[in-house]
């Protein structure tokens, strides 16, 4: 028995358009055609057609579902695997966003005169926050600071970065570089110190509009205070460096290579957290490109290495807010000393 492409999409419950896409990509053909030049499906295609809805169904993609069905039936109970895997995960983040509800619900209840407009503002932000962030970030920065504590405090600080960047204050004036100063304070106070968080909110302040509506911190002011923080570490260096060495770090675009060594500790930082040893090779990728941003910040004279190194160590206020920990930091230096250990060229600690 066969079937015109209208009678097979009724029968199906897909539309004669998808038939002709399917039809088009190769994933499905029809048997044969009419002699007025009509699409024929023929039981087999029928049996292939409800295959396909069944692998779409589980959430696939189109070129995911051809490859399947062309592959062994092995692969594909690794794919229903993997897709039961990810409804599992679904489910949790549904469950941790009702507990997050729950949790703000009660607080509403116990708080006599609550803050309507910052609760409301909560609540639009977490469908925003989770497109950049896990369930464990957001439980972690819920861990760490009070919703309404941290909304309070950045709200009273952003302002004055908006009016020196009104005033057209630049990155060098003193009072750019103490607003970078109490902007890195904040950071390590009220967020989680992890390099990659902070990467993740960075993306998030750059990219959403609504977000940008709601804190009134954009790529622009990201650029800004980063680059104020440059500058305002500059002048920490100086106390350590030599004039020539602090000319080459003020040579280079400093919003931009402080993003280069924050992508570069948040790197790190996830080598940590997978329990990757620092012997491993896949961490000796990130040792030479560390070493490669660090000759191409500083040099590669040793001397000048070893007085950067005293710098970090001497002057904590350089390194806050870029969430390169203490345990970060060993495990870069048991890193940097295997490479030695193994005559593989290296030196630099950050």
């Amino acid at each position: 028995m066969q079937f015109k492409i209208g009678e097979l999409a009724k029968r199906i419950g897909i539309t004669v358009r998808t038939l002709h896409h399917y039809d088009a990509i190769g994933l499905v053909k029809p048997s044969g055609r009419s002699e007025a030049g009509y699409r024929l499906y023929d039981r087999n295609d029928v049996a292939r057609l409800y295959r396909i809805q069944a692998l779409r169904g589980l959430g696939l993609s189109l070129a995911q579902t051809a490859e399947l069905l062309s592959s062994p039936s092995g692969e594909l109970c690794a794919v229903i695997g993997q897709q039961m895997r990810a409804i599992e995960q679904e489910l949790a983040q549904a469950a941790a966003l009702r507990e997050r509800l729950a949790k703000l619900d009660a607080q509403l209840a116990a708080d006599d005169d609550p803050d309507s407009e910052v609760w409301l503002s909560t609540l639009a932000m977490m469908s925003t926050r989770h497109k950049h962030f896990s369930a464990a970030d957001i439980d972690a920065l819920q861990q760490r600071t009070d919703p309404r504590s941290f909304l309070e405090q950045w709200r009273a600080f952003i302002p004055e970065v908006r009016a020196a960047m009104n005033d057209r204050l630049p990155p060098q004036s003193a009072e750019a570089k103490a607003l970078s100063e109490r902007w890195m304070l904040l950071v390590e106070q009220t967020m989680v110190v992890d390099p990659r968080f902070i990467v993740k909110l960075r993306a998030m302040h750059e990219t959403e509009i609504s977000v940008q509506a709601e804190t009134d911190v954009d790529g622009p002011m990201i650029d800004y205070i980063t680059s104020a923080a440059f500058e305002n570490n500059g002048d920490l260096y100086t106390r350590y460096l030599t004039p020539e060495e602090i000319q080459r770090y003020r040579s280079h675009d400093g919003s931009r290579l402080m993003e280069g060594w924050l992508a570069t500790f948040a790197e790190a930082q996830q080598l940590l957290e997978q329990n990757i040893p620092p012997e491993h090779p896949q961490a000796h990728a990130l040792f030479h490109r560390w070493i490669a941003l660090f000759r191409h910040t500083w040099g590669d004279d040793p001397a000048t290495i070893a007085r950067v190194n005293h710098a970090h160590q001497a002057e904590p206020r350089i390194l806050r807010g870029s969430g390169f920990t203490p345990a970060l930091q060993a495990y870069v230096a048991a890193g940097m000393a295997f490479l030695q250990q193994t005559n593989t060229p290296s030196n630099p600690d950050l």
